[in-house]
């Protein structure tokens, strides 16, 4: 009897370790990686090292901030990606974001030494959205996106070529 007991309280315990650690996912970059999850809702890392996010899916929107080397790689995105660095730290670190989906929202960039920002979509075109914005960062490569709306990019130094918008393309 004492064994059964001790073993119910066991996977109790082993329960909610996996319920709190599954919960922190959407908050946090455990291990600096998040790959081939989907989020029903929005998903926020906020002051990491370093974070990847890989063929995921989020329903909602995705923001990294102050995260100083991100990684965001074949993932879609119901809402908008927005990767900002506002600690203070600004115009260091590397943000990469290469062949994102985003379906209703915009893509936005700032505030890194090096932002490379290469084939990505976004599709939905109503004004407001569909926008791709690399804005402030050091240096820029912007290539191969597609943006429904607006594509603009104001850097210290950019590299851009081979960019579409169906509004207006400012990217030099």
């Amino acid at each position: 009897m004492k064994f059964q007991k001790l073993f119910v309280i066991a996977a109790i315990v082993c329960l909610l370790v996996g319920v709190s650690g599954g919960a922190a996912m959407a908050e946090g970059c455990a291990d600096g990686l998040i790959q081939n999850e989907t989020f029903e809702g929005n998903l926020v890392i906020t002051d990491e090292l370093s974070c990847s996010i890989i063929g995921s899916t989020i329903m909602g929107n995705l923001r990294v901030r102050d995260t100083a080397n991100v990684l965001l790689l074949n993932n879609k995105v119901g809402g908008s990606i927005r990767v900002i660095r506002t600690d203070g730290l600004e115009g260091r670190g590397v943000a990469n974001v290469i062949a994102n989906t985003v379906f209703s929202g915009n893509l936005v960039v700032n505030e890194y030494a090096t932002a490379n920002v290469i084939e990505n979509e976004t599709l939905t075109g109503k004004e407001g959205k569909g926008n791709i914005r690399v804005i402030g960062n050091t240096n820029a490569l912007v290539q191969k996106n597609i943006a429904a709306h607006n594509l603009i990019c104001e850097n210290t130094s950019q590299d851009a070529f081979l960019n579409v918008a169906r509004n207006k393309l400012d990217c030099e």
